[in-house]
């Protein structure tokens, strides 16, 4: 489930690397936080110090990042990891779809779910 994009000669790759598809009840602290990994698509090597935005997509009450924030950014690591501060569920049950991004890679869709 990764993507690939050419951006200006230089093509990265997001990989989904922690997250997706955990549960949470409603008001609760989901058990990890979302992880994804940025990789140059020729050597498959770590891309550091890219800033690696996590947006959510849902418009009701699902889950919010720490602080009530839909969107965060966060730079990769010496190892291409980029990891968000730990996800809140709301009100609503249901599934949370975040897309992430980074420059010269296509999106990655990942997915939380609020149980009931």
């Amino acid at each position: 489930m990764s993507a690939e994009a050419d951006h200006g000669g230089t093509t990265y790759i997001i990989q989904p690397a922690g997250g997706s598809g955990q549960h949470a009840g409603h008001h609760q602290t989901f058990p990890h936080p979302l992880k994804a990994r940025v990789v140059d698509s020729q050597g498959q090597k770590p891309v550091t110090e890219l800033p690696v935005t996590f947006a959510w997509d849902s418009l009701s009450q699902q889950a919010l990042f720490e602080g009530d924030q839909a969107v965060v950014t966060v730079l990769t690591d010496p190892q291409g990891y980029a990891e968000t501060p730990r996800l809140e569920a709301g009100d609503a049950a249901g599934t949370a779809a975040f897309t992430v991004t980074a420059a010269g890679a296509p999106p990655v869709h990942v997915e939380i779910m609020v149980d009931h």
